[in-house]
């Protein structure tokens, strides 16, 4: 009898610690979703670095499957401290390119700070808004975007500005985690990017969220002006 006491006790002191770290949890992400209103900011970029991240987005694996590989041209939108960025160098190679695009000037700044640690002379930060691309159109082969779409209030022109700077049959990837305040449902995702005449090309789970990943046609038209709405610009990009 006593054991099962003992037993009742331990159940509901690890029930209450559950409940009470859920509570915590949620009344976290509800200010992150309602609070700060934007992605996370320069003066918080370490958080991006931390080493567990690796459970949750495997920078090989992940660059892999978007298909980044040697000599490419290869735009990383919302690169934030440069959690992808190394790699992504690493695996284009002298005869390819990484351009890292973000709003956030300070962000680009510790960028910058990480690349020339790590000898990464392939990548380059790039002051740019996501919906006003500083690049030519179809002059990338790869474009990927982790946790960083759902930031972007004007997300149909964001992605009509990524089918502009893609060339014909480059690959547009995506990566959300459910955990993030700004997560994007995967049939919102598939909807949008089929709208601005993306296809479908493969999808995957990953521990917390999933990948996407979509192609622009061969055959694709010259891209037509992008509309914007006349909401404001984010003030940043920057969440991978």
């Amino acid at each position: 009898m006593r054991l099962v006491r003992r037993l009742l006790t331990l159940t509901l002191v690890l029930w209450t610690a559950a409940s009470v770290a859920a509570a915590v949890f949620l009344r976290f992400w509800l200010r992150e979703r309602f609070g700060r209103g934007g992605p996370i900011p320069a003066s918080q970029a370490g958080v991006l670095l931390h080493p567990l991240r690796r459970r949750i987005h495997p920078p090989e694996e992940m660059l892999a499957w978007f298909g980044v590989d040697t000599g490419q041209t290869v735009l990383e939108l919302g690169p934030g401290p440069g959690y992808f960025t190394i790699e992504a160098a690493r695996r284009v190679g002298e005869g390819g390119r990484i351009l890292c695009v973000d709003v956030q000037r300070d962000m680009l700044t510790a960028l910058q700070r990480r690349l020339r640690e790590h000898g990464a002379a392939r990548a380059h930060p790039v002051l740019g808004d996501a919906t006003r691309l500083p690049l030519a159109d179809r002059s990338v082969d790869r474009a990927y975007l982790v946790t960083v779409l759902g930031e972007v209030p004007d997300r149909p022109a964001a992605l009509a500005e990524l089918r502009r700077v893609l060339r014909p049959g480059g690959l547009l990837a995506f990566a959300e985690t459910f955990t993030d305040p700004d997560y994007v449902l995967r049939e919102t995702l598939r909807d949008l990017c089929r709208a601005t005449g993306f296809e479908v090309d493969g999808e995957r789970s990953l521990l917390l969220g999933y990948m996407m990943r979509f192609r622009k046609p061969e055959d694709a038209p010259a891209d037509p002006p992008v509309r914007r709405s006349r909401r404001r610009a984010p003030r940043s990009e920057a969440a991978s």
